[in-house]
């Protein structure tokens, strides 16, 4: 008898190659240009921080700009970077070695604290390892069809089903092909390293890649998940158990208990995207989920995963980042610029009182408890309660 094959999951790794594919003629000079060095460069378009180590952080953010702060946010200093496409996450997983991700299939790695980085993989790297991946795939529906073919007592049907899906295996390696003409085109969204050597990459149309040496190579993984519509994968979170989770298109999270080896599909109860996740440590020592998206839709769960239950956010506007600050505040962070608070102890959300209405897209607590913001405009600051703080003015 032949093994089970979850074709949906063997296809959907296929089908990030062919899915939401646009011409990019501008990628080449973007990955082969290094990044402009620029006196203003705490206030360009930043997209994402992530602390280094006490008092130290990186951002990082539009035409490759990352900047690194020693003293706890009050000084900036711009990286060298080789390639000037936009940079999506950012992560430490110690004070010197970092990883950074973005536009057109970028990987960045820095050993030196953030102060220089080095390519580890590109999108036309990429777009060959999916072509490879593809052509494995058809090979093994060929073998399936051929034994299903060469049992004495062949089942019509099934045989039916196996070439079926071996002409769309065939298609989605014709257009994936095709494809590579359009250069390398497809976003990486986020980073997260358990240790200095193994780590994870989110991507548009479900990438994710996984490495286990640093970075010196790097494997495609989308198969591992059961995302057959290729939804994008917008955010890594690790939770204190060793759990994963990552926030997805579609009203999709997905969590793995097994370090990433399998992942599981939750469904809180809406269709919109998820944009990241807060994990909210609790009082009695568990933690909470908060998955935020579009429109200000939020779910929290209490048990894993298992169970959801919509939260009243009091908005309708797009929730981007959010964290859970060290007394126990959970602060989201919305597409308008506002700052909604939860106070320890309560479950309800209120505003803050800030003006600064331009977008959140990352948020980090500081050393003295104010709160890092990074999104357009660059770097600013507010209090643990939400209220601006005056921004930094020294670039070097």
């Amino acid at each position: 008898m032949m093994k089970p094959v979850c074709f949906a999951r063997l296809l959907s790794l296929v089908a990030i190659a062919v899915i939401g594919t646009v011409s990019n003629v501008f990628a080449i000079d973007l990955l082969e240009t290094p990044a402009v060095i620029s006196g203003s460069a705490s206030r360009a378009l930043l997209l994402d921080v992530a602390p280094r180590s006490d008092n130290s952080f990186a951002a990082v953010g539009l035409y490759g700009v990352i900047i690194v702060s020693t003293d706890d946010g009050e000084s900036w200093d711009q990286a060298s970077v080789p390639a000037s496409v936009a940079l999506t996450g950012v992560h430490f997983p110690t004070p010197d070695s970092g990883w950074a991700v973005g536009h057109d299939g970028l990987i960045l790695h820095s050993g030196d604290g953030g102060k220089t980085w080095q390519k580890q993989l590109d999108g036309y790297q990429l777009n060959e390892q999916i072509i490879v991946v593809a052509e494995r795939i058809v090979e093994q529906f060929r073998n399936d069809l051929e034994m299903l073919e060469e049992e004495e007592e062949p089942d019509e049907y099934a045989i039916e089903e196996a070439e079926f899906m071996l002409e769309e295996a065939e298609f989605m390696l014709e257009g994936a092909m095709d494809d590579t003409s359009a250069g390398p085109v497809r976003p990486l969204l986020d980073v997260w390293f358990r240790d200095d050597k193994e780590g994870f990459v989110a991507g548009s149309y479900g990438m994710l890649l996984h490495t286990v040496d640093g970075g010196q190579t790097w494997t495609l993984v989308s198969d591992r998940m059961d995302n057959v519509g290729a939804f994008h994968l917008n955010q890594i979170v690790p939770a204190p158990d060793g759990k994963i989770y990552i926030a997805g298109e579609s009203g999709y999270v997905y969590r793995s208990t097994d370090g990433g080896e399998n992942w599981d599909t939750l469904e809180p109860g809406y269709e919109g995207s998820f944009y990241g996740i807060v994990i909210a440590k609790t009082e009695a020592g568990g933690y909470e989920i908060l998955a935020y998206g579009l429109r200000g839709n939020l779910f929290s769960s209490m048990d894993f995963g298992e169970t959801w239950r919509a939260v009243d956010s009091g908005t309708q506007v797009t929730l981007m980042s959010g964290t859970q600050l060290a007394d126990g505040t959970v602060l989201l962070g919305s597409q308008s610029g506002s700052i909604l608070v939860r106070q320890p102890g309560s479950t309800a959300f209120s505003p803050a009182g800030n003006t600064d209405r331009r977008v959140i897209v990352g948020m980090e607590q500081l050393g003295n408890g104010n709160v890092l913001l990074v999104g357009l405009g660059g770097i600013r600051k507010v209090n643990a309660a939400g209220e601006p703080l005056a921004a930094p003015t020294n670039d070097q």
